[in-house]
C-alpha cells in the first residue's frame, strides 16, 4: 500500500523503490519515538512523503503526482483497506478457532450467535440449566480468546 501511495506521488518506479528503502531505514531509526496508540499508516506515510519530497527537490523536480488533498484521500482509503484486510484475517482465524471447539460447543455458538436464539430457548433445547449455559459460554469465550491470542503470538 505504501508503494502505491509513493507511485501516485512520484510516478517513477526507481524513485519509488529508492524512497521505499529510505522509508524502511527511517522507520527503523525512529521506531523508539513511534507512539503505538496512534495509527501506524499515517505515521509511516508522513515519513515516506517527507522523503519523497526531499528526493524530488534533489532532482529539481518539485511537481508531485497528485494534489495534497487527493494524497490524503488515498491515504485514508489505504487505511480502510488495511483495516478490512486485518478484519478479514481475524474472521478467518476465528472460524479456525470455532472449528477447534467440540461439536456440542459449536452447536451452542451457532444457536446463540448465528441463529440469535435467547439463552432460555437454548437451555430448553439443550436440556441444560441457565447456570450451566452461562458456565459453558464462559468457557467457550475463554477458549476462543486463547486461540485468537495464540494465533496473534504466532503471527508476530
Amino acid at each position: 500500500m505504501l508503494r502505491a501511495y509513493l507511485q501516485a506521488m512520484l510516478r517513477d518506479a526507481d524513485l519509488v523503490d529508492d524512497t521505499l528503502s529510505d522509508t524502511a531505514v527511517e522507520v527503523a531509526r525512529c521506531w523508539d519515538v513511534y507512539d503505538p496508540a496512534l495509527p501506524f499508516g499515517p505515521w509511516v506515510r508522513g515519513i515516506a512523503r517527507r522523503l519523497a519530497l526531499k528526493r524530488l527537490r534533489g532532482r529539481r523536480r518539485v511537481e508531485v503526482g497528485l494534489p495534497e488533498d487527493v494524497l490524503e484521500s488515498l491515504g485514508a482509503a489505504m487505511d480502510q483497506l488495511g483495516d478490512r484486510v486485518a478484519l478479514d484475517g481475524q474472521k478467518r482465524q476465528l472460524r479456525r478457532c470455532l472449528e477447534g471447539l467440540s461439536g456440542r460447543n459449536r452447536e451452542l455458538v451457532r444457536l446463540r450467535y448465528f441463529e440469535e436464539q435467547r439463552l432460555d430457548a437454548i437451555a430448553e433445547r439443550s436440556q441444560r440449566s441457565l447456570g450451566a449455559l452461562y458456565v459453558a459460554f464462559s468457557r467457550i469465550h475463554a477458549a476462543l480468546l486463547r486461540c485468537m491470542e495464540k494465533a496473534d503470538r504466532e503471527r508476530s
